[in-house]
C-alpha cells in the first residue's frame, strides 16, 4: 500500500508563501457596489441565497468582541463536532479555507511526484488546474450521454501512470450524481496505490441524502479522501471553510503541506460553521426551498420543450443551443449572471436561488429563446 509520503511531499514541495490582506473601512463606492450586488440575480456561483443560518448569524455577532484571540480552542471544538457528526476520529479531519484548498494541495502533490490526475470531464477544475500548472499530467474521461460520470469508463482509464482519481459527486458543472452503491463499488475496485478524491460539496442537495456519501468507506480504504465545504448549503461561502476526511496518515500529510495549518483558520468562519452544524432545520429549509426554485425552472424548460440534466444539486445544466447567441452577455446586461466555463462548450449552468427570484429569471430567460 502506498500512502501520501509526508517526507517526500515536503521535500518536493515548493516553498510555501502567504500574504495577508487587511480590509479597510468601506467607502461610499464600496457600499454602492454592494447595493448593486443585491440587485443582481447571482445565478453563477451556486451560492445559498438565504445566507448563514440564524444560529450562525448569532455566533458571528457574538464573536466580534473576541476577534483579538487566536482560534485554536474554537478550532478544536469544531473538530470535535465534525468528528461526532461524521462518525470519525478528529485526527481523520483536516480543516482548510474552503474545500478548494484541499483540491489545490492534492493537485500540487500529484505534480510534485510527477504524477497523473484522472478525472471525468467536464468536472470541477480546481485540482486539475493547479496540478497541471506545476507539471502534473491530466487525463480526462467524458461524461456519458446523460451528463453523468461514467464510472466504467473512468475505471478502465486507470493505468500504472495514474496517481489520483477525482470524482465530484454530485458533479459540478453537470449537476448529476451517480448511484451511491455504484460509487462505493468503484472506490473498492481502484488499486490501493492510487488515491481517490471524492468531492461532496453538494451532498446536502442530493436526493439520496447522506446515504450517497462515501465517508464511511474511509475506515476500509486507506487510499480514499473525501472533501466537503460549508460554502453551499451552510451559506458560508464568503467565510471560506472546508475540510478533508481520510485516514490519519493522509490527513497529517495534508496538514504538513498546508501553509499555516489550523492557524490559518479564522474565528468568524470557525464559530459560524460550528453553530451551523447545530442548525439542521435551517439546512432542511434551504434544501426544500432550493428544490422549489429548481422546480420552477425545470417546469419552464419542460414547457418550452428543452432538455436538461437531472439535477442533484442547487444548480441546473442544459444546452445553450435553444437560446440567442451571446446568452451570457445578454443576461449580464440585464443584471443576471449565469456560468459558462470554457469546458462547457455547448452548455450553461444556472444556479438556483429563492423561488421568487427564479420566477423573475424564467420571465427574463424566455425572452432569450431563439
Amino acid at each position: 500500500m502506498t500512502y501520501i509520503s509526508r517526507r517526500s511531499w515536503l521535500r518536493n514541495s515548493l516553498l510555501a508563501s502567504s500574504a495577508a490582506i487587511l480590509p479597510g473601512v468601506l467607502s461610499a463606492a464600496d457600499h454602492q457596489h454592494l447595493n448593486a450586488l443585491n440587485k443582481t440575480l447571482r445565478l453563477h456561483w451556486n451560492e445559498n441565497p438565504w445566507g448563514p443560518s440564524p444560529k450562525a448569524r448569532k455566533a458571528l455577532q457574538q464573536m466580534v468582541t473576541s476577534a483579538n484571540h487566536y482560534p485554536d480552542e474554537l478550532v478544536e471544538k469544531l473538530y470535535r463536532k465534525l468528528a461526532q457528526k461524521l462518525g470519525v476520529q478528529e485526527e481523520q479531519i483536516g480543516l482548510t479555507a474552503g474545500s478548494t484548498e484541499v483540491l489545490t494541495l492534492l493537485g500540487q502533490h500529484v505534480a510534485m511526484v510527477d504524477g497523473e490526475i484522472l478525472s471525468p470531464w467536464p468536472s470541477f477544475p480546481t485540482m486539475l488546474m493547479h496540478g497541471e500548472r506545476l507539471g502534473a499530467t491530466v487525463k480526462k474521461v467524458p461524461l456519458d450521454e446523460h451528463d453523468r460520470i461514467d464510472l466504467t469508463a473512468l475505471h478502465a482509464a486507470i493505468t500504472d501512470q495514474t496517481t489520483l482519481v477525482f470524482v465530484c459527486n454530485p458533479n459540478n458543472p453537470s449537476s448529476t450524481e451517480v448511484p451511491a452503491q455504484d460509487l462505493r463499488d468503484f472506490c473498492r475496485k481502484v488499486p490501493t496505490d492510487v488515491m481517490i478524491l471524492v468531492d461532496e460539496a453538494y451532498i446536502e442537495y442530493s436526493e439520496q441524502g447522506e446515504s450517497s456519501s462515501v465517508i464511511d468507506l474511509i475506515k476500509e480504504l486507506p487510499n480514499l479522501i473525501v472533501c466537503r465545504t460549508f460554502s453551499k448549503a451552510h451559506g458560508l461561502a464568503g467565510l471560506r471553510l472546508g475540510y478533508a476526511v481520510a485516514q490519519k496518515q493522509n490527513i497529517q500529510a495534508v496538514r504538513d503541506r498546508h501553509p499555516g495549518g489550523d492557524f490559518s483558520m479564522n474565528v468568524a468562519a470557525t464559530v459560524a460553521a460550528t453553530a451551523s452544524l447545530d442548525d439542521p432545520d435551517f439546512i432542511d429549509m434551504v434544501v426544500k426551498k432550493t428544490a422549489e426554485g429548481k422546480e420552477i425552472l425545470s417546469s419552464a424548460l419542460t414547457n418550452w420543450g428543452l432538455k436538461y440534466a437531472e439535477s442533484a444539486t442547487n444548480f441546473m445544466y442544459l444546452p445553450d443551443a435553444p437560446f440567442k447567441e451571446k446568452l451570457v452577455e445578454n443576461l449580464s446586461s440585464k443584471n443576471v449572471l449565469i456560468t459558462k466555463w470554457p469546458s462547457m462548450t455547448d452548455h450553461i449552468r444556472i444556479s438556483i436561488q429563492k423561488p421568487e427570484e427564479m420566477e423573475s429569471f424564467v420571465k427574463i430567460l424566455k425572452g432569450q429563446l431563439s
